[in-house]
């Protein structure tokens, strides 16, 4: 089975551009193969009467010079900076403004780095992008290797490209985790400063309060006494610090938490298990530096 899909040149606005899109490139499609299909899912779509799939808007024309759009969910948010129900500014290819409103944002997609129009707006407002320049070929995945030999075989004329959704998918992918991987390095490297930096304030700080400690051990407090109460004062500031950490995070990536089911929910308790059992370390370290040989030293000195 195979889906001709016709295509009107424009900038890349997948995760493999960084830079901010304001022409991207189209991509006219026949929105009747897909409804029949059920083929692929959305992450968010606008609300209309009488819309019961979010293709059907590729078929609708609410006024003149104005049409409606399908995008992958990630173009939309980092590609174009728009969401669903915006509207995105492009010219027609007689030079009149052409606004498409953003109907639907697809999941994760074949399709991310285009803006999907309707077969016959397409036809309609950029006429002389003839020719299927994209195809999406569909069969028994047993038989893949077949159909790719004998696509290059009698196409080879044409310049056919062939890629796998599987390939063109991991592509994408690939450059999130990379980032991720990237943020990961800085996020240990952030945990493993913390760390360090809060055995040294802990060190200043008992050197600031030897005189107070050196005061309590002459009215009666024992080692193990004044230690457990630097403990109970540290431990009150690592919770506290845990604490707004995570929400503050929280709230910065609140809206990925609610579109992606996707979480790695083990993985974050975890981090935040490791962060406070090496702060608790960090504190256990540092109060072996408190001692009451040097408080009684300092004590003599005063």
């Amino acid at each position: 089975k195979i889906v001709q899909i016709r295509r009107h040149s424009g900038n890349d606005a997948s995760c493999l551009n960084l830079n901010h899109v304001a022409v991207p490139a189209l991509l006219g499609v026949d929105q009747d193969v897909f409804i029949s299909g059920g083929s692929f899912s959305f992450a968010r779509t606008i609300k209309r009467k009488g819309i019961t799939n979010p293709w059907e808007f590729l078929d609708i024309q609410p006024s003149d010079n104005t049409i409606y759009g399908v995008a992958d969910q990630t173009v939309l948010e980092w590609g174009l900076k728009l969401k669903t129900g915006d509207t995105l500014s492009i010219r027609a290819e007689s030079g009149q403004k052409l606004n498409v409103i953003l109907a639907a944002g697809l999941k994760s997609s074949i399709f991310q780095g285009y803006v999907l129009l309707g077969i016959e707006n397409f036809r309609k407002y950029f006429p002389s992008s003839s020719g299927s320049r994209i195809l999406l070929i569909g069969g028994n995945s047993d038989k893949a290797d077949l159909y790719r030999e004998t696509l290059k075989e009698r196409l080879q004329n044409h310049g056919i490209e062939i890629e796998s959704t599987a390939a063109r998918l991991e592509s994408f992918n690939e450059v999130t985790n990379t980032y991720l991987s990237v943020f990961g390095v800085f996020s240990a490297l952030g945990m493993i400063t913390g760390i360090i930096g809060l055995g040294f304030v802990l060190l200043r700080n008992y050197n600031l309060r030897k005189r107070e400690f050196g005061l309590m051990m002459a009215t009666g407090f024992n080692i193990r006494r004044i230690r457990k109460t630097i403990l109970s004062e540290q431990l009150l500031i690592l919770m506290a610090g845990i604490a707004t950490g995570v929400s503050a995070a929280s709230i910065a990536t609140f809206p990925s938490l609610r579109s992606s089911p996707d979480i790695p929910w083990a993985y974050l308790a975890s981090m935040t298990v490791i962060i406070f059992v090496t702060g608790i370390a960090a504190l256990f370290i540092s109060l072996r530096a408190v001692r009451s040989r040097s408080l009684i030293e300092s004590l003599r000195k005063e």
